[in-house]
């Protein structure tokens, strides 16, 4: 039977898998961020044409009669 491969972390090492990790994560943040200001710009958009389409259609009911 092969003797087991120990695998150890020098500093240099730990430190890069520390960036990776860190990069990871705001990567991740990043998109969450930029899927929420998506929704929330989209919202607004659709909020804005409800508001224009109720205000021009109560503004035409009260023309016509």
């Amino acid at each position: 039977m092969a003797p087991q491969k120990v695998e150890q972390n020098t500093p240099e090492t730990a430190v890069l898998t520390a960036r990776i990790e860190d990069l990871k994560h705001f990567i991740t943040m990043i998109g969450r961020d930029s899927r929420f200001a998506a929704g929330l710009w989209a919202g607004l958009v659709k909020g804005l044409a409800i508001g224009i389409f109720v205000s021009f259609l109560l503004v035409g009911l009260k023309l016509l009669v």
